[in-house]
């Protein structure tokens, strides 16, 4: 028997899948949740369940503040929902989009079936939607008054006038059923004494329509569902088939959240109340005034001067149409005063270069504007212009909404490599960059290194 010698594997420190498996010799080629601590290979901990709760959507916006009280809240966004944290229990303050008058809604139940459809002339809702009932009488049979009036998920679009429903247990709320995230209801088949239509005092309140949890990319053939519009034309986007991003900032204690593309609301910490309350959009507040935006990408507060930012917004004088290169921002410690006056400190800016905004991150002494084809320095000047902004880069972009972030005076951001090609990979890193307090400009501009 031939005894083989003990040798010793040395394998080098690092993941490179820039090579192949087999010419990586003597390397690591793959890993998986793996970090390497003095040139050795071990196992990242594991991950800790943060709430027994849980909710609807992919999340992509956290925040977290601390109200005047001392009670911690986190704001979290979902392609579904908005929700506000407490103590691991998820309260849902998604917006309402609209609220019908008495009688609009109507239903009609097929025998042995759940599936109820429901009719509402130009319901402008999405297939995923979430609407409350209230007010409806009962069918006749098992679809009695407490199985309509609850809050229900749009399972079908019919057409613009009527959506199917399934009918589930009364008493049963959306956060009851959800469990890792997914709905779990008990389905309620309607019977032959199901043929009543809920009345004339049914009302409906629909929330804002969901977003997508994943992008869809480019406006031309494919993009959008089978069957819209003429054989071979193509389709636009529009904030009900792109990426749902949500911003959020804090007003003092209370919330401003938007949805990209979307309303921009507030939740009160004073006299909103969680599970209950839900968030407000700002042109409905009170006091608030006829030039109050409706539509934005983003939202933001500038710490420095306490006025309310929106970017991508609608012009005072078009309220309703939104111009992706506008920015627009209240008067100084004001949600609800837009209208710019001599009296106060409301304007706008519009960028000149580019089709639209990308997304705006605020340093300690400036905010960063990114467009899809420049970049732009913002900063408080004071009275009479309020604000100033500057372009400092040009021929370059960021690569997504959340692709940016400030750290005390630097920015660290991706960008895209300038291109006409809709394939270009990310190939560029915008290094750090120092923002200079005195001057609308950035120390060494955005320094760029080329990535392999």
């Amino acid at each position: 028997m031939v005894v083989m010698p003990l040798t010793k594997l040395q394998f080098r420190p690092g993941v490179n899948r820039e090579t192949t498996s087999y010419s990586n010799e003597g390397g690591w080629f793959n890993s998986d949740k793996v970090r390497f601590r003095f040139g050795m290979p071990e196992k990242i901990g594991g991950w800790q369940r943060d709430s027994d709760n849980s909710f609807l959507g992919t999340a992509r916006s956290l925040h977290t503040w601390v109200t005047l009280g001392g009670t911690t809240l986190t704001g979290v966004g979902t392609s579904l929902k908005f929700y506000i944290n407490q103590g691991g229990e998820f309260y849902d303050a998604t917006p309402i989009r609209a609220t019908t008058a008495a009688g609009d809604v109507t239903f009609a139940a097929t025998n042995g079936s759940a599936v109820l459809t429901v009719s509402d002339v130009s319901h402008g809702a999405a297939q995923g939607d979430f609407v409350t009932f209230s007010g409806a009488a009962s069918l006749g049979g098992n679809i009695t008054a407490n199985v309509l009036n609850q809050e229900y998920q749009i399972d079908q679009i019919v057409n613009n006038d009527s959506y199917k429903i399934s009918a589930r247990t009364a008493g049963t709320t959306i956060k009851e059923l959800t469990v890792d995230g997914q709905l779990t209801p008990t389905p309620v088949l309607a019977n032959s004494s199901d043929t009543g239509n809920g009345g004339s005092s049914v009302v409906g309140a629909y929330q804002i329509n969901v977003g997508l949890s994943n992008v869809v990319v480019g406006t031309g053939w494919g993009a959008g569902t089978w069957g819209r519009g003429t054989w071979g034309s193509g389709t636009t986007l529009t904030v009900l088939n792109t990426l749902r991003i949500w911003t959020q900032d804090n007003f003092g204690e209370d919330l401003l959240l938007n949805a990209r593309d979307g309303g921009i609301f507030l939740w009160d910490t004073s006299t909103d109340t969680l599970g209950s309350s839900r968030a407000t959009a700002l042109s409905s507040l009170a006091g608030a005034d006829a030039e109050t935006p409706t539509v934005a990408k983003q939202v933001l507060v500038s710490d420095r001067d306490r006025h309310v930012i929106v970017f991508g917004c609608d012009p005072e004088t078009a309220i309703g149409t939104q111009d992706p290169l506008l920015i627009r921002f209240s008067s100084q410690e004001s949600l609800t005063t837009w209208k710019s006056e001599v009296t106060n400190t409301a304007g706008d800016l519009r960028i000149s270069s580019g089709s639209e905004i990308v997304t705006a991150v605020e340093t300690k002494s400036q905010i960063l504007v990114f467009t899809d084809v420049s970049v732009h320095s913002m900063q408080f000047l004071g009275p009479p212009f309020t604000f100033g902004i500057n372009q400092i880069a040009e021929n370059t972009t960021i690569i997504g909404p959340m692709a940016a972030k400030a750290w005390t005076m630097r920015y660290f951001g991706w960008a895209l490599k300038n291109s006409t090609s809709t394939q270009d990979k990310c190939r560029s890193c915008l290094a750090a960059s120092e923002a200079m307090s005195s001057t609308i400009s950035i120390k060494n501009r955005l320094k760029k290194s080329e990535l392999p």
